[in-house]
């Protein structure tokens, strides 16, 4: 993998995670955060898709392709698409190898050759003019995929520029997506020793039983208490748990 991009390559992908940030909330990924990816990397069509798996349900599709964008949720895929994806190697290498931060591209897996002769191409990708792809995976539930895919319909395969691009993003990507929920859900922004304080004062343990658990001091562990509670507006540890444990994804770090 190339080990170094320009200074304006570095520049553009602050100001995707920056513009990201800053953008109104949604039930997805913020807007800006695909529109820029479109611009860093060209491509034909830059989307967020997570799936269900085990109830074999596209939980989210979102994309801009064209200058349009396309966001839907809990919609239906045809049945063959969940018949021929778990035989297609790039959307299961992660899941398969346990491998969530490497960057992956169809020609990674097959030649040119290859892939055309793949079902999964020939009945659902092929159709669609895809002709190069290059994926992320996010961290999720278990049964659930969660990934940025980009596409090209013509032209040469993304480059390793274009891969360490996405790979250097990929993890600031699922952090302003999980910021997003937060702020949709109006919860406020906890930092992770915080949330990783509050999980376990929910769970019912004291304060000199979080301290021995996080290897922190006991008065360090109520100066993260004190803040939970200035930042959510709680009275009580369980006001405070109620509040923002539920908004936050299952998969988010503990």
């Amino acid at each position: 993998m190339v080990g170094t991009l320009s200074e304006r390559d570095l520049r553009s992908l602050m100001a995707v995670v920056e513009d990201g940030r800053r953008d109104d909330p949604n039930r997805a990924m913020p807007w800006a955060v695909l529109e820029g990816l479109h611009r860093l990397i060209p491509c034909d069509s830059t989307c967020f898709v997570e799936l269900d798996l085990v109830g074999r349900l596209n939980r989210i599709q979102q994309g801009i392709e064209d200058g349009e964008q396309e966001l839907e949720f809990d919609g239906a895929t045809d049945p063959p698409f969940w018949e021929l994806e778990p035989t297609f190697l790039p959307c299961h290498y992660s899941i398969d190898s346990g491998d969530f931060t490497s960057v992956v591209r169809w020609s990674d897996f097959y030649t040119p050759s290859e892939l055309r002769n793949t079902p999964m191409f020939a009945e659902i990708f092929g159709p669609t003019g895809a002709k190069h792809s290059m994926l992320a995976s996010m961290p999720t539930a278990p049964g659930h995929t969660r990934r940025i895919l980009l596409y090209r319909d013509s032209g040469s395969d993304f480059t390793e520029r274009d891969r360490l691009v996405l790979q250097l993003l990929r993890p600031h990507l699922y952090e302003t997506y999980l910021d997003a929920q937060r702020r949709q859900n109006g919860v406020p922004r906890l930092s992770r020793r915080e949330l990783e304080v509050l999980r376990l004062a929910a769970q019912g343990l004291s304060n000199v039983a979080i301290a021995r658990e996080l290897f922190i001091s006991v008065g360090t562990v109520r100066k993260h208490m004190e803040h939970v509670f200035d930042r959510t507006g709680a009275r009580s540890r369980a006001a405070a748990a109620a509040l923002v444990l539920p908004h936050l994804s299952v998969a988010e770090p503990h």
